[in-house]
């Protein structure tokens, strides 16, 4: 009786302790100190690349000085960044737009207008509206539409429903194209160290890929583990009590 007691409690301890271990490997920025300021710089400004789409428009206090650039809408219209870099924006013809930010094409379309003589002192309005990041693995897989020109990699896995506890939270992997070439960078989410990662504001067109780790049980097989856990507890309190009621 006293080795089954053993034995039972020893079973418990091991379930209790599973658990908690499971806890604090799932647990993020683990080494971040409280009421600590820490430097956060601002979101880089994205540059754009070769599939991007630009949705531009111009106003000016004359709204007919202004038409000729937004053809079919004064809301402006789209323009896909071709395989060259560039775009063909009316009027003014191609543009290389590759490589710089949202910020400088608007100042280089309105510079091209005022010196053309179109529009003394011309509004120009620039978005990139397919900025997308997509997320696979060991979280809800799905192709995120970003809204604005930034979205760091917490959002992006909030966004997906967060991580299972069945992942590897030191090796979430980002992959990212630029130039021509494709890298794979690692990011541990328990360590503060990612805010400096080169990743942390992901860019259009990254790849967060959550990897599994080890052997992963179902959802069934969870709720297994959970009932044997639970039984070992029961029977081990149970089996004390018999203990305790023998010796009286």
């Amino acid at each position: 009786m006293k080795k089954l007691s053993r034995f039972l409690i020893a079973g418990a301890v091991a379930a209790t302790l599973a658990g908690c271990t499971t806890a604090r490997e799932m647990s993020y920025l683990l080494d971040l100190e409280k009421n600590v300021a820490y430097e956060a710089p601002a979101a880089p400004e994205l540059l754009i690349q070769p599939g991007d789409r630009l949705g531009i428009s111009v106003s000016s206090d004359d709204a007919r000085l202004a038409a000729p650039f937004n053809p079919g809408t004064e809301e402006g219209s789209s323009y896909m960044v071709d395989s060259r870099g560039n775009i063909s924006f009316p009027v003014i013809g191609d543009m290389q737009v590759e490589g710089k930010t949202i910020g400088e094409v608007k100042s280089d379309i309105a510079g091209r207008i005022s010196g053309l003589g179109y529009i003394k002192e011309p509004v120009v309005n620039v978005a990139l509206t397919n900025f997308s990041v997509t997320v696979i693995g060991n979280i809800g897989n799905s192709v995120l539409n970003v809204e604005g020109s930034s979205i760091n990699l917490l959002q992006a896995i909030a966004r997906s429903g967060g991580i299972t506890p069945n992942s590897k939270i030191k090796d979430v992997v980002v992959v990212r194209t630029e130039n021509g070439t494709r890298t794979a960078y690692s990011v541990n989410l328990q360590k503060k160290e990612l805010f400096g990662s080169p990743v942390f504001y992901l860019r259009q067109n990254d790849i967060i890929y959550v990897q599994p780790k080890g052997s992963t049980l179902s959802s069934e097989g969870q709720v297994a583990m959970s009932f044997v856990g639970a039984g070992l507890s029961l029977a081990s309190i149970v089996t004390s009590f018999l203990l305790w009621s023998s010796r009286q």
